[in-house]
């Protein structure tokens, strides 16, 4: 019979960018937690939650659907040989009974070279995906990198966190940062300017 094994989707995973972040982001946050009064009267500070941007972005989807569109063919021509062996198989064990002990051995072995094939395929298939995943969330991070610089710049912000434990709206950046990011791979422009009262303001900056 197929192995059984576990078929990676083609979805970007933002699980090692986010990883990458967490320890810094929550060194920051703890030492803010102590000198929060004090930084809220001389720092304009914005949280920006990177789990919203994969889901929401154009850049993200864009990426997502070359992924498919690259490997869907592949997939699907994997799914169509492991359906005819298992076809096959049902087929065999209809028939088990009326065959020979020397045909049942020949086939069984058929059967068993063909499943560690496909099995070898599907990881091959797995392992190719997961780089083209990491691949494209690295240039994704690079062109979030620079629109978020752009940001800071424009709005005047003196620090962003990520994925911090509870965020106000009051300095939730992520939407605007989405927008920027859209504009950006739009080509309309990365300065991700907006009017004043953005997300990150604090009474006394």
């Amino acid at each position: 019979m197929i192995p059984a094994h576990a078929r990676t989707t083609m979805r970007i995973s933002s699980t090692p960018w986010r990883r990458r972040c967490a320890r810094a982001t929550l060194a920051v946050a703890m030492m803010l937690a102590f000198a929060a009064p004090a930084l809220a009267e001389r720092y304009k500070i914005g949280v920006l939650h990177a789990e919203r941007i994969l889901p929401l972005a154009l850049a993200a989807k864009g990426a997502h659907d070359r992924i498919e569109r690259e490997f869907k063919p592949r997939d699907d021509a994997l799914t169509k040989k492991e359906a005819a062996l298992q076809a096959a198989q049902a087929q065999y064990e209809k028939q088990r009974q009326a065959l020979s002990a020397d045909e049942r051995a020949s086939r069984e072995r058929n059967f068993d070279l063909q499943a560690r094939d496909l099995e070898r395929q599907r990881q091959q298939f797995n392992e190719d995906l997961r780089a083209r995943q990491f691949e494209e969330l690295d240039k994704l991070k690079g062109k979030l990198d620079k629109v978020l610089t752009a940001y800071a710049k424009a709005q005047n912000f003196d620090l962003i966190l990520q994925d911090a434990l509870w965020v106000g709206k009051s300095i939730d950046i992520t939407d605007d940062v989405i927008k920027a990011l859209d504009a950006s791979t739009s080509g309309a422009g990365t300065s991700g300017t907006h009017s004043p009262g953005a997300p990150g303001s604090v009474p006394g900056k």
